[in-house]
């Protein structure tokens, strides 16, 4: 890499890295509790779900939800008792993690202020910093819903814009500029997501924030890639980085994990740019990067994926012995999640974790394989063309 471009990765990955290890000090407590959702952006209706996390070393009793009237409203405070997210095998509950739910219902318009409280097992107690929330009946549903506009059209903005900005660095020679465009745009959506994730939205947790998913490990590393001027190193990581980038945020466009999080809501806009940056990054080093994708870098995106399952899986157990005391659940080797996924058909027919990763292993060989595919059709038909043309 040339001067300047290391010192772009090395302050890219150092700000973004660095704060994840402040964040993981600051939440060290011992006793904790947090209310993520709803953050007081916008006008709710009177009934709207709650949500957050909560972790004492003790062990949690119970966690409750209240409101109270302000501004010389008349009404007591309600309180309701949130259901904490639970882990389930065959129906039974195998443990329950950190985070929480709740329907509030509240009776009257105005603003309100609503906290968390969580209840020790020994009778200790912590509460959550309270939001100030606009309630008038009848204000608009935010949450996001898949396969309405607001999901079809950044898929659509996703598609043209890797497309034409992969074809215009190549007609034109400019990989470098869009590579470096491209890496300030990636780097600094990630950075102020994580700040806004853990100041503002308070969602911010080890077990689940960490840079140690595919799409996480894609934007630490697709930079490094786009700037690396050694050929081998560059093809090495391309050979996995397609599979992981492309792999990963295309199965998280088609299933955003959102929640709440609408349009325009900054978490809505940050994840649709950060996993369309990860697609047109590769897209730009498969057009312009001088990188071929063949069948040797299939197996290596197996073998080095399949090297680390078992650093990945002794991380997410390690994690229970930090706030919030959750396991994590990096490449979805924890735990099923909780709202339900494919991983609890293969958790019903080979067991629960680590059992279930001969499923995952199965379903990752077959994406793998159809992310590979196009390629040697693609070749195939080029040889096709250029045997007519000499005919």
């Amino acid at each position: 890499m040339r001067r300047s471009r290391r010192i772009i990765v090395a302050v890219g990955l150092s700000l973004i890295l660095g704060a994840q290890a402040v964040f993981i000090v600051m939440l060290s407590t011992r006793d904790g509790a947090r209310v993520k959702s709803p953050d007081g952006s916008i006008v709710l209706d009177r009934s709207f779900i709650a949500a957050g996390d909560a972790w004492m070393r003790e062990g949690v009793a119970r966690v409750v939800v209240s409101a109270v009237p302000l501004d010389g409203q008349e009404g007591a405070t309600v309180s309701f008792e949130a259901a904490r997210d639970a882990v389930r095998y065959r129906g039974q509950v195998q443990f329950l993690l950190s985070t929480w739910s709740v329907r509030v219902q509240l009776p009257s318009d105005g603003r309100w202020e609503l906290w968390a409280e969580v209840e020790g097992i020994r009778g200790g107690t912590a509460r959550a910093g309270s939001r100030v929330l606009d309630i008038r009946a009848g204000s608009p549903v935010r949450e996001f819903r898949s396969w309405t506009p607001e999901h079809l059209v950044p898929l659509a903005v996703i598609v043209a814009v890797s497309i034409g900005l992969a074809l215009a660095a190549r007609r034109t020679g400019s990989f470098d500029r869009f590579a470096l465009v491209m890496t300030l745009c990636l780097w600094t959506n990630e950075f102020a997501y994580q700040l806004y994730y853990f100041l503002f939205a308070r969602g911010w947790a080890a077990p689940t924030a960490l840079m140690l998913q595919m799409c996480g490990l894609s934007i630490l590393l697709l930079p490094v890639m786009l700037f690396c001027e050694k050929p081998g190193v560059r093809q090495f990581l391309f050979d996995i980085l397609y599979f992981w980038g492309i792999g990963g945020a295309i199965q998280a466009l088609i299933a955003p994990d959102i929640g709440a999080s609408g349009f325009p809501t900054f978490r809505y806009v940050s994840f649709f740019v950060s996993h369309g940056l990860i697609i047109a990054c590769t897209a730009l080093m498969a057009a312009a990067g001088g990188v071929r994708l063949t069948f040797r870098s299939f197996a290596r995106a197996l073998v080095v994926t399949n090297l680390l399952l078992l650093p990945v899986y002794g991380i997410d157990q390690a994690l229970r012995l930090v706030p919030p005391y959750d396991p994590g659940n990096y490449f979805v080797l924890g735990y099923p999640p909780p709202t339900g996924s494919v991983v609890d058909v293969f958790a019903e027919v080979f067991g629960p974790s680590p059992r279930y990763v001969v499923g995952l292993e199965l379903m990752g060989i077959a994406v793998f394989m159809l992310l590979y595919l196009p390629w040697p059709i693609a070749r195939r038909l080029t040889a096709k063309r250029a045997a007519v043309r000499a005919a």
